[in-house]
């Protein structure tokens, strides 16, 4: 990032000192258009090096351009209509609703939930439970998905297009006897 913003600098300065330059001859502003008269005789590259640097500006413009026309357009919020007027969900409270949604079903504590949404409004649910007994998560992994899409389609009126629930193991405390390099070993 900060090599990209030195170059946008320089091109900036470049610029500048261009644009004066260029103003100078067309306008007689006394030291400034002699000093540009002398640079031009003496270094003649200079002109090669505004024509590149002028390329180059019309190219990251045109990228700029590209990049705005082109974004893929993401839904952060669900609009919801009452009749008092309109409620906008964004996406964290839709997780914390898929999440409270678990809460009969396993530790809220191990689990995450990623929610987002499609151009049609409805939602892709990825949830990763951390658990010791995978057994015991295969037999819920159903009723998980089940809770997720009611609790969605009851509280913010979403429909559930797709539910990834992923099993992760959860990591095991170390012992106190063992001490690792990172950890302090005063006691």
């Amino acid at each position: 990032m900060r090599l990209f913003k030195g170059i946008i600098s320089l091109l900036l300065i470049a610029g500048i000192f261009g644009i004066v330059g260029l103003y100078s001859q067309i306008v007689d502003l006394g030291v400034v258009s002699t000093f540009f008269r002398k640079l031009l005789v003496q270094y003649d590259w200079l002109i090669y090096f505004y024509q590149i640097v002028l390329l180059v500006l019309v190219v990251m413009i045109a990228l700029i351009f590209l990049m705005i026309v082109f974004k893929p357009i993401s839904k952060k919020e669900v609009h919801l209509a009452k009749e008092t007027g309109q409620i906008n969900l964004p996406l964290h409270t839709l997780e914390s609703i898929a999440r409270s949604s678990l809460k009969g079903i396993v530790n809220i504590d191990d689990t995450q939930v990623k929610v987002t949404l499609t151009k049609a409004q409805k939602a892709n649910v990825e949830v990763a439970i951390a658990d010791n007994n995978q057994q015991l998560f295969l037999s819920k992994g159903r009723r998980v998905r089940e809770q997720i899409e009611q609790a969605l389609q009851q509280m913010a009126k979403l429909e559930v297009d797709h539910t990834k629930v992923i099993f992760k193991k959860k990591k095991a405390d170390s012992p106190l006897g063992t001490i690792s390099k990172k950890e302090s070993r005063v006691i």
